[in-house]
């Protein structure tokens, strides 16, 4: 028998000083993720964050959910993004899945999406017959530096026994990459001597009002309380020595060697310019928001990035803003480049199916925090 179990927010407490939510042989969720869901400030008491699925009696899934709001035609929505959603494979054929997600359907309203997925999971959704294409974002992947060690045992998995070697190479050619990207960086240093940076985890009036400026037309506009949330609460917490950890019993991302989360205000002769939010995961930077005048300063904002990239000792960047990834396009600073797309549906419960006019943010959804 079936049995799908709701965690609530105001529930959250008591499940992580529950000692057996933490001793099955794999994880639902991670006790900093699920806190990190404890401080959303978009989540309700009673909103769901966790789904259970026992089969008698024993836990063989789960589907985690992360709410936020948006608006459509002006009128704002509350949402949940599915943002993890796991079924034992020995349980393969017994409807757990579905069960899952149609539970998930109906306790929130019809009011979910989802902002990334793998292709298994969208034959699933559109089976559903739940959801509508909300937006196909094209975007750049840029490599700067050689991670041979990375690509060749993921395009011929047998290669997985010369990782030494292949790091060997990497560490050979990155000296020499790293001095053109020196080189570089002074380039591209040229041509921003006005400008000034501020990091910040506190977001002001005045960043909040520039913010607000280029948010119009966006599915999700973000306010202070939830940068300041994002940046505080990660689902993804940095572990060195993760080789030490239980990151392995939790199918998604829990822990990782390096993870940080920038908010930069950009300023140019006492003016604020832009503020972008970037995430660097190990060697890979995201560029998760972006505000600022495209017509004006999309140069200046992607030097700002590249600097970033440069300087963190990134090996690849991603990035689905439209005038940012335009300028990266052009930039000799990569070793390759490749175009992207992320796909993102949302539920036909929100009455509408022409999202043309709707800009979706990369870190719209749960794409923040992976």
């Amino acid at each position: 028998m079936i049995e799908i179990k709701e965690i609530l927010k105001k529930e959250i407490p008591d499940f992580i000083e529950r000692s057996n939510s933490w001793n099955e042989s794999f994880l639902p969720i991670s006790k900093h993720r699920i806190y990190a869901h404890y401080k959303n400030p978009t989540c309700d008491d009673n909103d769901i964050v966790l789904l259970l699925a026992y089969l008698d009696k024993e836990l063989v899934g789960y589907m985690g959910i992360f709410m936020d709001k948006i608006v459509l035609k002006n009128i704002e929505h509350k949402i949940g993004w599915l943002s993890t959603w796991w079924v034992h494979p020995k349980t393969k054929g017994l409807g757990i899945g579905r069960e899952i997600l149609n539970t998930m359907y109906q306790k929130n309203n019809g009011k979910i999406g989802i902002s990334q997925f793998t292709p298994a999971a969208k034959r699933v959704y559109d089976k559903s017959g739940y959801f509508v294409e909300l937006k196909e974002n094209y975007g750049i992947k840029g490599v700067l530096r050689s991670n041979l060690y990375f690509v060749v045992p993921t395009l011929f998995p047998k290669a997985i026994a010369f990782v030494p070697v292949l790091k060997g190479l990497d560490t050979f050619l990155n000296i020499f990459i790293n001095l053109k990207l020196s080189f570089q960086k002074g380039i591209i240093k040229k041509g921003i001597n006005n400008i000034q940076l501020e990091y910040l985890n506190v977001i002001d009036s005045e960043t909040m009002s520039f913010i607000n400026k280029y948010n119009k037309d966006h599915i999700s506009p973000k306010n202070a309380e939830f940068f300041e949330w994002l940046k505080t609460y990660n689902w993804v917490l940095e572990a060195p020595l993760l080789e030490y950890t239980e990151n392995s019993k939790y199918a998604f991302s829990m822990l990782d060697k390096s993870f940080s989360i920038y908010l930069i205000k950009i300023i140019e002769k006492n003016n604020t310019i832009g503020f972008i939010v970037l995430q660097k995961r190990n060697d890979t930077i995201k560029v998760l928001f972006a505000y600022y005048d495209s017509d004006k300063h999309s140069e200046i904002i992607s030097k700002i990035i590249k600097l970033h990239c440069i300087e963190l000792g990134a090996q690849e960047i991603i990035c689905y803003d439209p005038s940012i990834c335009k300028n990266l396009f052009a930039s000799s600073i990569f070793i390759y480049k490749r175009k992207k797309v992320k796909n993102s549906i949302i539920s036909k419960a929100f009455n509408q199916s022409d999202f043309a006019n709707v800009t979706v943010n990369f870190g719209d959804g749960d794409c923040s925090f992976a």
